[in-house]
């Protein structure tokens, strides 16, 4: 059977356009792309253009569809270093013959947004849209419950054009329109909450090629807002919810001691009994040390399920409070990060810790032991201090060292590649008991983690 004249050569054209459009975004972000993001922006592609075979104009909008899928693989990688990025879009300019306007409205409006904490993923938008934009930076804002302007995140050259870009916000959360001055924005609407303000400041040459970019970064923005509201939402519930938790795995645990395992090991304690009641009346048989080995075999499979289930109790358990107080695991954490490194870190605890919940304990604890295995695997420190300090407001945690220091922004994209989000996935926690997270460090150090928990209403629990 004959072929549509042209289709074949066209699709195979296409095939290789984008094998070099993906060689030539690894080589530029120096790491191999995982096979299930190539596939899936492959397929997609190949479905658009056949939706689109008859079309002219096919092949620009199926590259820029695969490009925008490959682009949005590395967000992370892009938003944290701005030259490479413009470098790597120029040269997808060139390959495709798309502008950056056209490759940023496609990689600025995904069907999902990345998936890091959300305020991560905010930043990782915001710094998106000033690379693809040319713009010196880019903010968010929107309004506290009081009605005052609320900074919500930025990314670009921001300091500068801070006070520009407040009354930008402020203009356009007013509905005061259009803006004055070199600044460009666009108002995001919320259902049932406040609006958002997206906004551009330091404009290139051609201000109207940002609105495309902003227009498409809207959407995106809203959406991540809309899950920053989820997760914030009544702290109390979200603090009741998490201690709600930690009381039924305690539950589970005691259900597991008390029923399963005492089950278990008196079935065993059976079987013993019965094969010593069992040897002598089959000394004489030609088959005793057969059946007393199948004996040996069962009794070995109710010990391996005794572990298994005694390991099951353990993972339900906080491996922080299994026992004692806040201040007796601090101390053994500390004393086994001596054991390892040769030097102790000093505690300074002020305040009452006793009061604190299960569930700040735990967050607090995770965040220094994280903090300690960074440490020690890393920084070549000499010395390290923690200090935890609790009042009737809050509690909050410092751990400092003298080592070598490094980028949080480039070490955030090392862990995103990974896969491990490490202290990330602690400020994550932190966050959902209403806390905040701070990482200052440098080359060279020192390196200060710090995260302040608002005090709870009862404590203890």
């Amino acid at each position: 059977m004959g072929e549509i004249a042209g289709i074949p050569n066209k699709r195979q054209s296409t095939a290789q356009a984008l094998d070099r459009l993906t060689g030539l975004v690894e080589e530029m972000v120096g790491q191999a792309l995982s096979g299930r993001t190539i596939e899936s922006a492959r397929a997609r592609a190949q479905a658009l253009e056949r939706g689109l075979v008859s079309s002219e104009g096919t092949t620009p909008l199926v590259l820029a569809s695969f490009v925008a899928e490959l682009l949005g693989s590395v967000a992370v990688d892009l938003a944290a270093d701005r030259a490479r990025a413009n470098e790597l879009i120029s040269k997808l300019e060139a390959e495709t013959g798309i502008d950056r306007i056209a490759l940023g409205r496609e990689v600025l409006r995904p069907a999902q947004p990345p998936q890091l904490p959300t305020d991560i993923a905010i930043e990782v938008h915001l710094a998106l849209l000033v690379t693809f934009s040319g713009v010196s930076a880019s903010s968010l804002w929107s309004l506290w419950p009081n009605g005052e302007l609320r900074h919500v995140s930025h990314a670009g050259e921001f300091e500068p054009l801070a006070q520009p870009a407040r009354e930008a916000a402020r203009a356009l959360l007013a509905d005061e329109l259009p803006i004055a001055g070199p600044e460009a924005g666009i108002r995001i609407e919320r259902l049932r909450e406040p609006p958002a303000a997206l906004v551009a400041c330091g404009l290139p040459d051609q201000a109207d090629r940002v609105a495309p970019l902003l227009e498409a970064a809207a959407p995106t923005i809203l959406t991540l807002l809309d899950r920053e509201l989820l997760l914030s939402r009544d702290e109390g519930s979200e603090q009741t919810v998490m201690s709600s938790v930690e009381r039924r795995l305690a539950r589970l645990r005691f259900d597991l001691h008390d029923g399963p395992q005492q089950d278990v090991h008196l079935l065993a304690q059976d079987l013993r009994l019965f094969r010593e009641q069992l040897r002598p009346m089959i000394t004489a048989d030609a088959n005793a040390d057969r059946l007393l080995g199948r004996l040996d075999d069962l009794e070995a499979q109710v010990v391996a399920l005794d572990g298994d289930l005694r390991r099951l109790a353990t993972s339900v358990q906080s491996p922080f409070l299994q026992s004692g107080s806040l201040t007796d695991v601090l101390g053994q954490m500390v004393d086994a990060f001596a054991a390892r490194t040769g030097f102790a870190p000093t505690m300074q605890l002020d305040g009452d810790l006793s009061r604190l919940s299960d569930s700040q304990q735990i967050t607090l604890l995770a965040l220094i032991r994280e903090a300690l295995t960074n440490i020690r695997e890393h920084s070549e420190a000499s010395a390290v201090a923690i200090a935890i300090s609790s009042d009737a407001r809050s509690v909050s945690v410092q751990i400092t060292d003298d080592g070598r220091g490094f980028d949080p922004e480039a070490t955030l994209v090392r862990a995103a590649r990974a896969g491990r989000l490490g202290l990330v996935g602690m400020h994550e926690r932190v966050r959902m008991l209403g806390g905040r997270t701070q990482i200052d460090s440098r080359p060279g150090g020192p390196t200060v983690i710090s995260a302040t928990l608002p005090s709870w209403p009862g404590g203890g629990g």
